[in-house]
């Protein structure tokens, strides 16, 4: 009894990898499948959304209008398995896979309540900014499948659906080997169930102007050199008829642009200074300057910088990039607008050459300026420059640049500080900035600040105050000497020139090449208004 139960759990255990067989079906040719589709190999994703109230008692989310058409097309069962899981929130998604024919992954993506609009108290657009959201975090979390295509819904503003979607999917990748699993090739991203293609392409050039401005950004700095980044701006600019001219240092001191002198000198590299010019209007109308500080590696000089500060100096040309991201863009657009960017490239490294504590350079607007701390050099680029401007009677003249650390501690990542004599450039700038979701917050230009800088018994002006705190205001009020009677902006972008990757879902973690966009709606803005 005991061998006949031991033999009966054998066959039991071995019954398992048998095939099994059955005399009711008759053998014959294997069968074929005559309709390809079903053979073809599903390797495109679909972004939708849906929304979710917590007010509402019953049942608080619904699908967006193109998620309910997909639904319907696919027999409910997107509906179906999403009550299944948690209805993700703003900033939270769900993946589904082999739901129909053609799509072998679906992300829906949360947007929040349908009740969001522009906030006076954020100064944001809220609507918008959900949907930049809802479609970066979806088109990002389909792009680890690897897919050919990937399609998005507008959600009901294809502008910024295409923005969050292009800023999420990019990432530096230009010096990893090929054979490397980490690098995630990018999709091709595609507008779905929507005809505002206008919109789109928009968004789309506004999100890549921005990617453009990053991948400058994190260019190594042996790579981007001034030379090489003048190379690029050659290689980018002129198949669009933009207008490039390079000028050397011996062009910089016999204008009188004492400072760029000063701070290029101390690098091997030789500074260059480029000019970029677009002209979408007639000759008689007056240009808008755009300057970029364009220091392509920031040491501090003798005045060295902290390590982790030394770690993301590579991104100190972050100005310079965004003019000519701007730029092109503006082109690509065909604006009817005049632009001049005005590119002062240099390095600034510690040797021998290099300014020192207490130096007196001059400019061209006749002051003479104090160097009272070497490692703020990106002002004194910006005051050659601001007065080199007034030779082109500009309508208005915005410079970017990275000036100061402190903005870290007051704004974090979530707006870049303006300074700007003008409140109508700053209305177009601030409603601007509120559609883009890349906000900016004004900050004092008052005498107050003015009379620190020019506390120095040795020059006109210094170039920062005796006072540790302050110094981006202060900036501000040195760059306000040189600027005479033009209508100007002044952004200060040092602390969102890198992210961590929490500020914005769609921003990963390095360079933003912000406010790129801000600045090219504001143009639009102004082309509306007939304000240009």
């Amino acid at each position: 009894m005991f061998h006949y139960r031991n033999s009966i759990r054998c066959i039991r255990c071995i019954s398992q990898f048998k095939i099994p067989r059955s005399d009711c079906v008759s053998y014959g040719p294997p069968k074929r499948v005559n309709d390809p589709k079903l053979c073809a190999i599903r390797d495109k994703g679909l972004v939708l959304g849906v929304y979710f109230n917590e007010n509402v008692k019953d049942e608080g989310a619904i699908l967006t209008a193109s998620g309910q058409k997909y639904d319907k097309q696919c027999g409910g069962k997107l509906w179906n398995q999403l009550k299944l899981t948690p209805i993700p929130r703003l900033g939270e998604y769900r993946i589904f896979y082999d739901l129909d024919s053609t799509y072998g992954y679906v992300a829906v993506a949360g947007l929040g309540t349908e009740c969001l609009s522009f906030n006076t108290i954020e100064q944001l657009d809220e609507s918008k900014e959900a949907i930049r959201i809802a479609a970066g975090i979806g088109a990002r979390a389909l792009q680890k499948f690897k897919p050919s295509v990937i399609h998005v819904e507008s959600f009901g503003n294809a502008e910024a659906a295409a923005e969050g979607a292009t800023l999420s999917t990019w990432k530096f990748q230009e010096y990893k080997s090929p054979s490397n699993k980490e690098i995630v090739p990018n999709a091709e991203i595609e507008l779905f169930d929507d005809c505002d293609f206008h919109g789109w392409k928009i968004g789309a050039l506004k999100a890549e102007s921005q990617n453009l401005a990053r991948y400058l950004q994190e260019m190594p700095p042996n790579y981007l050199n001034p030379t090489s980044f003048a190379k690029i701006a050659v290689e980018l600019l002129c198949e669009l008829n933009i207008n490039v001219e390079i000028k050397t240092q011996g062009w910089a001191a016999s204008h009188e642009m004492g400072g760029f002198v000063a701070i290029g000198k101390s690098s091997i590299q030789p500074p260059l200074y480029v000019e970029i010019s677009y002209f979408g209007a007639d000759e008689c109308t007056r240009p808008i300057v755009l300057i970029g500080k364009g220091v392509t590696f920031d040491s501090g000089s003798l005045d060295l910088k902290p390590m982790r500060d030394l770690m993301v100096m590579k991104g100190d040309m972050a100005g310079a990039a965004c003019v000519l991201a701007i730029t092109r863009a503006a082109a690509i657009l065909k604006l009817p607008v005049n632009i001049r960017g005005i590119l002062p490239l240099c390095e600034l490294m510690p040797s021998g050459r290099c300014p020192k504590f207490g130096d007196v350079v001059s400019n061209a607007h006749g002051k003479s300026i104090h160097i009272r701390v070497p490692s703020r050099e990106g002002r004194l680029l910006i005051a050659d420059s601001l007065v080199y401007a007034r030779n082109y009677w500009p309508k208005a003249i915005l410079d970017i640049g990275t000036m100061s650390k402190e903005l870290i501690y007051s704004l974090g990542g979530a707006a870049c500080a303006c300074y700007t004599n003008s409140e109508e450039l700053f209305c177009y700038v601030s409603t601007a900035s509120s559609q883009t979701g890349d906000r900016i917050w004004r900050m004092p230009l008052w005498k107050y600040y003015e009379e620190r800088i020019k506390d120095c018994e040795t020059a006109d002006v210094a170039n920062t105050s005796r006072d540790d705190f302050g110094d981006s205001a202060n900036c501000a009020a040195f760059l306000k000497q040189f600027v005479c009677d033009s209508k100007w902006v002044h952004f200060d972008t040092y602390n969102v020139a890198y992210t961590r990757g929490h500020d914005f879902p769609y921003l990963q973690r390095g360079m933003t090449g912000r406010p790129t966009r801000t600045v090219i709606e504001m143009m639009f803005q102004l082309l509306a208004d007939s304000k240009l």
